[in-house]
């Protein structure tokens, strides 16, 4: 049985630069910092003290162009949304209490009434209802709490595309003036996004496609031929191909991986339960099995780690289960 590397994702809930000290004897090979949830200034702040600390340079991994747009509202503490409740979502910013607004045109322009809206990466649902061209009115499925920075999109519909703007390509190129890191590539949609990054960012250590849309798997036979690694993205490719196709694709984007040669990184959701819970599921130890079984080179902690304030709870957990099997 191959037992993987690990990946673990950091953000400034659980680390910062004065306790990132603390992952270095977890003996972890890739650290994945994700742009879309930090600043350009914590970021290099992080990689500064990475260095002082002698973790290898290529082994941080920059997760860039994470276009995915995100919500606004004007109650810090967030929004709580009960099953069947209606909510709207405004265009622009609303002086009404509780107010939720998403300065995205394409989303306006894309969502059509009976679609089904997501939050963050699938936890909670809306149908909506109505939609007009200032704000689209929906009834909640699923409850939970809407806050501020909160990731939306569309079931079923390939609504985020490969982008990386002036200002992103100008701070990861100083970073790189500095720093000798890799990056990996949100939302990549064919072989052609990863050749425009590697001219875009020559001196990356290495770039990784990360697998997260339908038009992805479909250009997937090229993309190999582009990388040495990819990392499939379960939670917005769940979403984009509908989340009972995802374990079958996962198990053929692997296959294919390694018939090119292609190593695997594999993350979302794998201990997501240790978010409320002291344990993780038998489901979750079940899919950290199955990844060693289908011989997956990297798994990644995402939002366990990176949006956690606990985060070496799910770190232990993962080397404790992968302990375990190495030892079979």
């Amino acid at each position: 049985m191959k037992i993987p590397k690990k990946w673990i994702t950091i953000g400034r809930r659980g680390f910062s630069v004065d306790n990132i000290h603390m992952l270095i004897p977890w003996n972890v090979s890739g650290i994945r910092i994700n742009t879309g949830h930090s600043s350009f200034q914590w970021t290099y702040d992080i990689i500064s003290r990475l260095k002082s600390l002698n973790y290898p340079m290529d082994q941080i991994l920059l997760d860039i162009g994470n276009t995915k747009p995100r919500l606004n509202t004007n109650n810090i503490d967030g929004i709580e949304v009960y099953h069947q409740m209606e909510m709207t979502i405004y265009k622009n910013p609303q002086n009404i209490e509780n107010s939720i607004w998403l300065n995205n045109d394409d989303f306006f322009r894309i969502a059509q009434a009976n679609d089904i809206v997501y939050f963050g990466d699938g936890e909670m649902e809306c149908t909506i209802v109505n939609v007009d061209n200032s704000k689209i009115l929906l009834e909640v499925i699923t409850p939970g709490k809407i806050s501020k920075g909160m990731s939306i999109g569309i079931k079923g519909k390939d609504f985020f595309h490969f982008y990386i703007s002036e200002t992103e390509i100008n701070n990861i190129n100083k970073l790189l003036n500095e720093y000798s890191i890799s990056l990996i590539l949100s939302f990549v949609e064919s072989a052609a996004d990863v050749r425009w990054a590697k001219n875009a960012f020559p001196k990356a250590t290495k770039i990784i496609p990360k697998i997260e849309t339908q038009r992805a798997v479909s250009n997937i036979d090229t993309i190999f031929f582009e990388c040495d690694t990819i990392f499939i993205g379960r939670g917005d490719l769940a979403l984009s191909l509908g989340i009972e196709k995802i374990g079958i694709a996962q198990k053929e984007l692997i296959e294919k991986a390694h018939c090119a040669g292609c190593k695997v990184a594999l993350g979302t959701g794998t201990l997501d339960s240790l978010k409320t819970n002291a344990i993780p599921s038998r489901a979750e130890i079940i899919d950290i099995t199955n990844s060693c079984l289908l011989g997956v080179d990297y798994i990644v902690l995402t939002s366990e780690t990176g949006g956690s304030k606990t985060p070496y709870k799910a770190i232990n957990h993962l080397e404790k289960t992968l302990s375990y099997l190495k030892g079979l």
